[in-house]
């Protein structure tokens, strides 16, 4: 291993085997620990494991030294205390340490459909002040910022079947407060015992060579809800999930734009429906009423028109019932 690269290993699975996702700026694909040996040799492999282990374990940077081998790790902790990843560096005693890679950790919990952002994260990806910084987020605050997600099928795919475990990763591009576009490896595995995604983001801006592909049909969908006068809501079929907000809703819908609200249980219960009745035919639509109501705020009706995309999404078209007086469910 070229004395500048670090090793990036996922903990992501609590009790799971650690897997090398990256060396370096390269990613790699779910290897295990075993690979080390390959890359490190023998010896050092020994040590390099053992310190991961460490490391995931206390949480806490490590430094290890045998003989003419030192081992670096530093661990990435996630929201909830725990550790989803370790960075790890081996070379000779007399080598000198590189700065280790930028690396941050995210988890998305599929019951109450907010993502948890681990430290780090939000000034990582966002580039965000820290009085701007919140731990929690919703689906539409973080896929919104994506100028590029070509993995995005699949990865709804997997979030669809939590319960079935899987993973997934591959390379997007965030846009931050600054107007930047940064690049990253988005490392994500299903959880389903704490049913939640669990991921990491490692920045690879030595990937990013080119600006981001445009994407025509996205962009005209944007500047065209923008203008519609309701919002515009892309859905994932399969789990009825809104992750982004093609056209921000007007009020007295506009906090769902950072918010998530509650959906009356029967008018959840039609959506969901609705939604599975209409995957297998791209094009068709329905007209829904949605009772909702978000934090410390009356009960308000929302009505709703659902169409179907071929690729397994929607669109929800979302805007006020009347004058938006509130209403009891």
């Amino acid at each position: 291993m070229p004395s500048d690269d670090w090793l990036l290993v996922e903990t992501l699975i609590p009790g799971g085997e650690p897997t090398v996702v990256a060396a370096g700026t390269h990613p790699r694909h779910w290897s295990g620990l075993g690979s080390l040996r390959r890359v490190l040799g023998p010896s050092r492999a020994r040590i390099a494991t053992e310190a991961v282990r460490r490391c995931h374990a206390d949480g806490e940077p490590q430094r290890t030294v045998e003989a003419d081998t030192v081992v670096v790790t530093e661990p990435v902790p996630c929201a909830y205390g725990g550790v989803h990843g370790v960075r790890l560096w081996a070379g000779s005693v007399d080598a000198p340490v590189p700065p280790p890679r930028r690396v941050a950790a995210w988890d998305w919990d599929a019951d109450t459909e907010l993502a948890h952002h681990g430290p780090g994260l939000e000034e990582l990806v966002f580039a965000r002040d820290p009085e701007q910084v919140r731990v929690i987020r919703t689906p539409p605050e973080a896929f919104g910022r994506m100028a590029r997600f070509d993995g995005r099928i699949d990865y709804f795919a997997m979030v669809a079947s939590i319960d079935d475990g899987g993973q997934w990763q591959g390379e997007v591009d965030m846009a931050g407060d600054d107007d930047e576009v940064r690049h990253f490896q988005m490392i994500t595995r299903a959880v389903p015992a704490h049913r939640r995604i669990s991921a990491l983001m490692h920045a690879i801006p030595e990937l990013d060579t080119a600006a981001p592909a445009a994407d025509p049909d996205a962009a005209m969908l944007r500047a065209v809800s923008q203008s519609s006068g309701v919002g515009v809501g892309i859905i994932e079929l399969t789990s009825a999930l809104i992750y982004e907000w093609a056209g921000p809703p007007l009020p007295p819908l506009d906090r769902w734009l950072v918010e998530r609200p509650v959906i009356d249980p029967d008018d959840l219960v039609a959506l969901r429906a609705a939604c599975h009745d209409l995957a297998g035919t791209p094009g068709a639509g329905r007209r829904l009423a949605l009772r909702i109501r978000f934090a410390a705020a009356e009960w308000i009706t929302a009505q709703a028109e659902l169409v179907a995309m071929s690729t397994g999404h929607g669109l929800l078209r979302v805007w006020s019932a009347g004058d938006g007086s509130p209403v009891q469910p």
